[in-house]
């Protein structure tokens, strides 16, 4: 998969020059480097950069290998789990397959960020570990996903709620792991680092299709000069309102949706609604962002997969219409020829899965049509090996 990486995309600017630095020694340039991939994702790049010998495609393609690999073991640690609960065989193949092998992957991989996957699949493996009784493990996962993605802090709640004990101290236990990788940085060049957390947290002017305002956007002329020559193209920009507040609103809804939750289940929760809590966060992330993309998926297809492996009596149905949906979507996208229309058919598809994920954490709905008496049935939220 690594070496069908045909084109670095955003990595070339953006995570590229300082792995790359950081693989051939220049360790200064890597700490001040501007980049938006944390400091963990860089890290885990650097040393396989080091062994490609090369730069550009060839760099990139070596930095993609180990953050499939760890997404890799993620998958297959779910399909573990799967079988202790004694589900078939296939299915025990197909959680793996369908963690690693769906277009959000190819999609993140072609436009330069296999960090989203790498995250995404820390995330997902930190409530799965947590949902186990592990603690230690959990902390250091969510510390490791928030180190090397910001927008991981979505899945600190529901992985601490699902623990049966010492949430407060693995909630500080995070925060420690990814203080501790992002301090280096910090100390080489605090306004470098200012201005990367602000370029994060801000809100960009333009509005993809993706994205919940793009129906309020208006187009705009952007005049560029390339080489010399004036070029025009036309941009939607996203209204005033979205760049006062939507990132604003993403934050409160990762903390007010897991206290509702809370609040109307207790905690601890079952394994299968902290996947479906996290899916739905990331979800509204997504859909609430301004310039959203495909590979914005990530987290929410793959905590779909880890709620089949904790739940799933039979075929993993959840995560075959996931990535039977994220295909369609990929096709459509890749063929775009009327953003309106596909803007409309996203968020209705968007909005039916809103729906079925709050039913399922508020109303005790099981989306799939199986009974909820037995998805539930017996599940222990303390099981351990």
């Amino acid at each position: 998969m690594a070496s069908q990486a045909s084109s670095p995309g955003d990595w070339d600017v953006d995570a590229g020059p300082a792995i790359e630095a950081l693989a051939n020694g220049h360790v200064g340039k890597y700490l001040t480097w501007p980049s938006l991939v944390g400091p963990f994702a860089s890290l885990v790049q650097a040393p396989f950069v080091a062994l490609s010998g090369g730069s550009g495609v060839v760099a990139y393609q070596w930095a993609v290998f180990p953050c499939l690999f760890g997404a890799g073991l993620v998958g297959l640690y779910l399909g573990r789990i799967a079988a202790r609960r004694g589900v078939s065989p296939l299915t025990q193949v197909l959680l793996p397959l369908l963690f690693l092998l769906n277009p959000i992957t190819f999609e993140a991989l072609e436009n330069g960020h296999p960090e989203e996957i790498l995250t995404a699949a820390l995330a997902v493996a930190a409530i799965a570990t947590a949902a186990r009784g592990h603690s230690r493990r959990t902390a250091l996962l969510l510390g490791l996903a928030i180190a090397s993605k910001q927008w991981a802090v979505i899945a600190v709640l529901p992985a601490v709620m699902v623990l049966p004990t010492q949430r407060a101290k693995v909630g500080l236990g995070a925060v420690a792991v990814a203080a501790a990788l992002f301090v280096p940085s910090i100390v080489a060049s605090p306004s470098a680092f200012l201005d990367v957390q602000r370029a994060v947290s801000g809100t960009p002017e333009v509005v993809t299709p993706w994205s919940a305002w793009y129906p309020l956007a208006s187009e705009q002329t952007e005049v560029y000069s390339v080489g010399g020559e004036r070029l025009e193209a036309q941009v939607e920009n996203a209204p005033s309102l979205a760049a006062s507040f939507s990132h604003s609103l993403v934050v409160l809804l990762a903390l007010a949706l897991p206290l509702a939750v809370a609040w109307r289940q207790g905690i601890p929760l079952s394994p299968a609604d902290a996947f479906a809590l996290l899916a739905l966060v990331a979800l509204l992330r997504c859909a609430l962002d301004p310039v959203d993309n495909l590979y914005y998926h990530a987290p929410l297809l793959l905590a779909i997969v880890g709620w089949d492996a904790f739940s799933s009596r039979g075929l993993p149905l959840r995560s075959l219409l996931g990535v039977g949906t994220a295909l369609l979507f990929w096709q459509a996208w890749h063929n775009l020829s009327d953003p309106i229309a596909f803007n409309a058919v996203y968020l209705g598809f968007a909005s039916v899965l809103g729906i079925a994920l709050a039913s399922s954490l508020f109303a005790r709905f099981d989306w799939t049509g199986v009974p909820v008496s037995a998805v539930f049935a017996g599940r222990n939220p303390n099981f351990r090996d």
